[in-house]
């Protein structure tokens, strides 16, 4: 993977403060990604963040935050995780950023962290003003990163017995997703999330299947672009393909993700 220099791709922002050159950093951790070079991901991440701290640039550590809590929760180093999502709050609350767009992000970051870890109203708590800010800004109030909030929610209401509660968050989500056609990956793991809270609310297997055969159709289209975020997404969707008993769609889209990672050479 490349490497990015700070000494030579740093920038004076606000205040004269010196930036870290964030185009570089994601670029150096998309290649890895794409490598499934996770621990120089991680080591880059790591380097930035540790730049723009001494720089004093705040923008520039949360934004590194960001990627950090989300690569050590696909670790399942939840004790670092844990410890990135609080230095994120401390960072949002010396910007005086609580309330933003950017917010919420970071919000639905550290909730993601939490149903991992099985702590369902610890997420809730975090996502219901994650979707109240997304919804009070105009430029977010039909983003995807809005649905991507309405699905976590209704993961962890799932998961708490809340099932029409649930529901509705999963009708939002695809509310938004209709208005954001090039949002196939998002739209069909709602599908895969309604599947599941079908089958232990109303256990209605025709609508469960319906739900698995329209993600499917989803991951299927010719407009995906076959990189690592449709491997994750294919492998996600496939753990649940092979629950409800759809092995053949399963296998087909293990198949993807190993060609995409190389993996079938």
């Amino acid at each position: 993977m490349g490497e990015y220099s700070t000494s030579t791709g740093s920038s004076a922002g606000e205040n004269g403060i010196k930036r870290i050159p964030m185009n570089s950093v994601w670029t150096a951790v998309e290649n890895c990604m794409a490598k499934k070079d996770y621990a120089t991901a991680k080591a880059v991440l790591a380097e930035a963040g540790r730049e723009a701290a001494s720089y004093g640039d705040l923008s520039g550590q949360l934004q590194v935050l960001h990627e950090r809590i989300a690569l050590t929760r696909r670790l399942g180093e939840f004790k670092e995780c844990d410890s990135l999502c609080n230095r994120a709050q401390e960072v949002l609350t010396q910007l005086n950023m609580q309330s933003t767009p950017a917010a919420a992000k970071i919000y639905i970051n550290i909730a993601d962290t939490l149903i991992l870890e099985e702590r369902y109203r610890d997420a809730i708590r975090f996502l219901e003003p994650a979707c109240a800010i997304l919804k009070g800004h105009e430029e977010t109030s039909k983003s995807p990163a809005l649905a991507g909030a309405c699905n976590s929610l209704g993961l962890a209401l799932t998961a708490i017995g809340e099932y029409e509660a649930a529901s509705k968050q999963y009708e939002e989500a695809l509310a938004v997703l209709l208005a954001n056609p090039a949002c196939i990956l998002d739209t069909a793991t709602t599908h895969v999330n309604l599947a599941h809270l079908v089958s232990v609310w109303t256990n209605d297997e025709e609508e469960v299947n319906s739900n698995l055969i329209t993600a499917f159709k989803l991951l299927d289209s010719k407009d995906l672009a076959h990189d690592y975020r449709y491997a994750d997404t294919c492998l996600s969707c496939a753990e649940s393909f092979e629950y409800f008993g759809f092995f053949l769609y399963k296998n087909q889209l293990r198949k993807r993700a190993a060609d995409v990672y190389g993996e079938n050479e």
